[in-house]
């Protein structure tokens, strides 16, 4: 088992998935993940730090590497961090594949945090891709006090140009990795997971999540049809009762 630490792993975390969630809540920390990526070469699954991120007030959210600034009620200014997941530094990715870089993005969100649509495009010039994402999530509190549970649902369209970035194999990497040349058309993925959350004290919480993934392409990147990750670890609650 090969173990990766740093903080390019999944990075999104959502705790208030609630449609409609007004009142102030954020939270910050690390976990330790346990999964195997869609994109590793590697049988066994490998061990690595995520950092979570969420906050959500008045004038917007941050989820994860998505910010978004409440422009008027129910539409936002989205900013976005791509990071990059096809990348022998992050995943151990077929040999003779290059890297893709990670890049900024710039759009919009319409809805809540638990029930939104984001329009995302690169403003880096690294694909000029653009994607949208749906996501949809609620939470529900359990008959143990101070435990509760989110599950969560998220479809993903990248376009020609994004989908090339992340699947798209080369000639010249068809010769080097021996994989065969793949040029990509739009692409579906498909997330879905549960958060629990539990105040083990005053403005401590212990978060674990369960995550699976599934990208609706055939290229031979991709290692697995069925990406998936296990989580646990401790935030500090910043913002909200």
């Amino acid at each position: 088992m090969r173990k990766k630490l740093g903080l390019f792993s999944i990075f999104i975390v959502s705790p208030v998935v609630a449609e409609g969630v007004t009142k102030e809540y954020g939270i910050v920390g690390l976990s330790t993940t346990y999964g195997q990526s869609v994109y590793s070469t590697e049988s066994s699954a490998s061990i690595g730090i995520t950092p979570n991120l969420f906050y959500n007030g008045d004038l917007g959210f941050i989820d994860g590497s998505l910010f978004n600034y409440n422009a008027f009620r129910y539409l936002g200014l989205s900013a976005n961090w791509r990071f990059s997941e096809v990348n022998d530094s992050v995943n151990d990715i077929v040999n003779g594949i290059d890297n893709r870089d990670g890049n900024p993005e710039l759009g919009f969100t319409i809805g809540t945090p638990g029930a939104r649509i984001t329009y995302l495009h690169d403003v880096a010039n690294e694909h000029n891709g653009q994607e949208v994402q749906v996501h949809l999530g609620r939470v529900f509190e359990t008959p143990l006090d101070k435990f509760s549970i989110s599950p969560y649902l998220e479809v993903l369209w990248q376009d020609k140009k994004l989908s090339q970035h992340l699947y798209g194999v080369s000639a010249a990497e068809s010769i080097a990795s021996g994989l065969q040349r793949f040029d990509a058309d739009d692409t579906w993925v498909y997330k879905t997971g549960l958060i629990g959350l539990y105040e083990v004290m005053d403005n401590w919480v212990v978060i674990s999540k369960v995550k699976l993934e599934h990208h609706d392409s055939n290229s031979g990147l991709l290692q697995r049809d069925l990406g998936w990750s296990t989580e646990i670890g401790i935030v500090y609650q910043f913002a909200g009762n």
